[in-house]
C-alpha cells in the first residue's frame, strides 16, 4: 500500500510540474501572440504611411514638372521678346 501511495504522490507532483510548465508556456504564447499582433499592426501602418508617402511625392513631383513646364514657356516667351526688341532696335 505505501509504494501506491509513494507512485500517488509521485503522480501528483509530476501532475503538478507539468500543469505549471504548461500555464508558463500558455504565458508564453499570450506574451508571443501579443507581440505578433503589434508587429503585424505596426507594418499595417508604416505600409500605409510608405502609401501616403508615395502619394505626396507624386503629387509633388507633378507640381515640380508643372512649374518647371510654366517656367520655361515664360523663359521662351521672354526670350522671344528680347529678340524682337533688339530686331526692332536694330541690334544683332
Amino acid at each position: 500500500m505505501e509504494k501506491l501511495e509513494g507512485y500517488w504522490m509521485e503522480a501528483q507532483n509530476l501532475c503538478q510540474a507539468v500543469d505549471e510548465h504548461l500555464k508558463e508556456t500558455q504565458a508564453q504564447y499570450q506574451t508571443l501572440e501579443r507581440k505578433y499582433s503589434k508587429a503585424k499592426r505596426l507594418i499595417k501602418e508604416y505600409q500605409q504611411k510608405e502609401i501616403e508617402f508615395l502619394k505626396k511625392e507624386t503629387a509633388q513631383r507633378r507640381v515640380l514638372e508643372e512649374s518647371e513646364l510654366a517656367h520655361k514657356e515664360e523663359m521662351e516667351k521672354l526670350q522671344e521678346k528680347v529678340g524682337t526688341g533688339r530686331r526692332d532696335a536694330g541690334c544683332p
